[in-house]
């Protein structure tokens, strides 16, 4: 009895220490990127590990943000995946080919993702979905230049598509495929219509690569206040991009 004590003892100590670095991942990943950082913070501190597992569960999963966990998930979807392969070869319409698609992208398997999107598009070729999709997919796999047509074949049926997306997915790969100029008259658009952090920060590139310095200061600091005006819990998800905007005023 006093070995198993022991034995047990031993157990929950190994279990502690393995689940200590477990519980600060999950309450650091809250405070950086939760907007809702009070009340989980709450549950994360009081409930212990109940709560570090329900934010784990609940809230860190769903973001997707790491590579490592989306191909953990990938495990345990492998049936959901099947079935919508099956449906697609089965049914075969550009829907199923569709929704085949929109999972291997979820799942990040980028080369299988836009072989079916291609299938769907083949099937229906001015289907927007399927472009963007395919798009997203080129772009993963550093084919620019595929990814910049069918953009532009999206961004030609609907400038407004995604709510501003597709035009700030345009002016990127303008850029990646340095072809400053026209990104910067494509932003200076964009950002009439879309104020999005990252349309600004891409301005101000161009700019800065054209050497209108001043402009580019100015684009920036309207970036940072814009950022500043905002609430709180939008704030917090444009950190990314108020820390890029800081930087390269630094650099200026």
């Amino acid at each position: 009895m006093e070995y198993l004590f022991v034995h047990l003892t031993g157990l929950l100590g190994v279990f502690s220490l393995l689940y200590l670095p477990f519980f600060l991942w999950m309450l650091i990943d809250c405070v950086r990127n939760e907007p809702d950082r009070g009340i989980w913070i709450f549950i994360i501190v009081f409930l212990q590990g109940l709560g570090s597992f329900a934010y784990f569960f609940l809230r860190f999963l769903p973001r997707g943000n790491d590579t490592f966990l989306k191909k953990l998930m990938a495990r345990f979807q492998t049936r959901e995946l099947n079935r919508l392969r099956i449906e697609a070869k089965q049914i075969g319409n550009p829907y199923h080919w569709l929704q085949y698609g929109e999972k291997l992208r979820e799942l990040r398997q980028y080369p299988q993702a836009e072989q079916a999107y291609r299938t769907a598009l083949k099937k229906d070729s001015e289907n927007r979905q399927a472009l963007w999709g395919l798009a997203i997919c080129l772009e993963r796999q550093k084919k620019f230049e595929d990814a910049f047509q069918a953009i532009t074949q999206v961004y030609q049926q609907d400038p407004a598509y995604k709510f501003g997306d597709v035009s700030l997915a345009r002016a990127r790969l303008l850029i990646t495929l340095d072809r400053w100029n026209e990104a910067r008259d494509h932003l200076e658009a964009h950002v009439q219509r879309w104020r999005q952090p990252e349309g600004l920060y891409l301005l101000a590139r161009c700019q800065l690569h054209q050497q209108d310095t001043e402009e580019a200061k100015q684009t920036l600091e309207m970036l940072l206040m814009d950022i500043e005006a905002s609430p709180s819990a939008i704030a917090r998800k444009q950190k990314k991009w108020k820390r890029k905007a800081k930087k390269l005023l630094r650099s200026i």
